[in-house]
């Protein structure tokens, strides 16, 4: 699973096994006050954590059709590594929506 998260360890850090490490809550606090982020892939199992995973999918709602899997996939590993981060402007939808669909937006920032 590739994954955008707010993560401040690699502004402080180069050691890509602590990096790699669980994200912890303040680790990800950190990040959004830091505005840094790092586009990750771990196994669906690390993803989840423990919870269920729902799959969300905005075909409904986006105007653009969703790319092909390939494409999805190589969009996700260019953008691997570390990220400007914010929570309005590009966050975890943001990168969902620049892989898939290829635009960068937000439904849940437009609620704001």
């Amino acid at each position: 699973v590739a994954h955008f998260i707010p993560d401040i360890m690699p502004v402080v850090c180069s050691d890509q096994c602590r990096i790699k490490q669980m994200v912890t809550n303040s680790r990800l606090l950190l990040g959004v006050l830091a505005k840094c982020g790092s586009v990750r892939v771990d196994s669906v199992e690390d993803f989840a954590y423990g919870s269920q995973i729902l799959v969300n999918t905005m075909d409904k709602v986006c105007s653009r059709a969703a790319l092909q899997g390939e494409e999805v996939a190589r969009r996700a590993e260019k953008l691997q590594g570390h990220v400007s981060y914010s929570l309005l402007w590009y966050n975890c939808e943001h990168f969902v929506m620049y892989c898939r669909y290829g635009t960068v937006m937000s439904f849940q920032t437009f609620q704001v």
